[in-house]
C-alpha cells in the first residue's frame, strides 16, 4: 500500500482538464512510505524474478517460465485483426470476469463428463489466464483468517504468499520418509 503524506488526493483531483474533459493533476507531495500489509512479513523474495534477471544477464534459456520466442501462428493474428476490426462496439467490451458464457458452457459440458456428474457453467466453472492466477483464486475462496494450510515441502514458492495474502496461516511439512525402507527383489 502506498501512503503518502500532505493533503488529500482527493483536493489535488480534477485541477486542470485535457481535451477529453477530465482533470489530471501533478503535485510535488512524495509519498510518504511504501509498504505491505503486515500479513506478508518475512515473505521478501521471489525466486521467479532472480531466474529472469539471471537469464537476462546470462543471455540463456530461462526454462522456469514461458517467454515465447517466436511470433503467434498466422491464424491467431488473422482472428486477433478479425475482432479488432469488427465495427460492433459490443464486440470490444470486458466479458464476464470468470469466463465467457460460451467457453464455461463448453467446459462445464466436456469436464462434466469426465466428473461423471452435471456442472453448472456459470457456479462451477471458473476460467483463468493461466495455473498462478488459478491457485490465487482458491486460495481467496477457500481459506479464511486464522485457517492453517498445510504446505508439503518442498513446494511451489508462492505457495506460501497466497497462504498468507488470503489470511491464512502456513504449516511446512517436509516430505520425507521417517523410516528408510529397504527394498528388496521379488522372487
Amino acid at each position: 500500500m502506498l501512503r503518502r503524506s500532505g493533503l488529500s488526493l482527493s483536493c489535488k483531483l480534477l485541477k486542470r482538464n485535457n481535451p477529453l474533459g477530465f482533470g489530471l493533476c501533478y503535485s510535488k507531495t512524495k509519498m510518504s512510505t511504501v509498504s505491505k500489509a503486515r500479513r506478508l512479513e518475512g515473505v521478501d523474495k521471489n525466486i521467479w524474478v532472480e531466474f529472469v534477471k539471471l537469464a537476462s544477464t546470462y543471455k540463456t534459456v530461462n526454462l522456469g517460465q514461458g517467454f515465447p520466442n517466436f511470433p503467434p501462428p498466422a491464424f491467431v493474428t488473422e482472428a486477433l485483426m478479425e475482432v479488432v476490426s469488427e465495427k460492433d462496439p459490443m464486440m470490444h467490451q470486458y466479458t464476464r470476469a470468470f469466463g465467457h458464457p460460451a467457453l464455461v458452457t463448453v467446459l462445464a459440458k466436456f469436464f462434466g463428463k469426465l466428473l461423471g456428474r452435471e456442472l453448472d457453467p456459470l457456479n462451477n466453472v471458473l476460467v483463468t489466464v493461466g495455473a498462478y492466477e488459478a491457485l490465487f483464486c482458491c486460495f481467496q475462496a477457500l481459506v479464511d483468517d486464522g485457517d492453517e494450510v498445510i504446505i508439503i515441502e518442498p513446494f511451489f514458492d508462492c505457495y506460501e504468499l497466497m497462504v498468507k495474502m488470503a489470511g491464512g496461516t502456513p504449516v511446512f511439512i517436509p516430505l520425507k520418509p521417517v523410516k528408510a525402507v529397504e527394498m528388496t527383489p521379488s522372487k
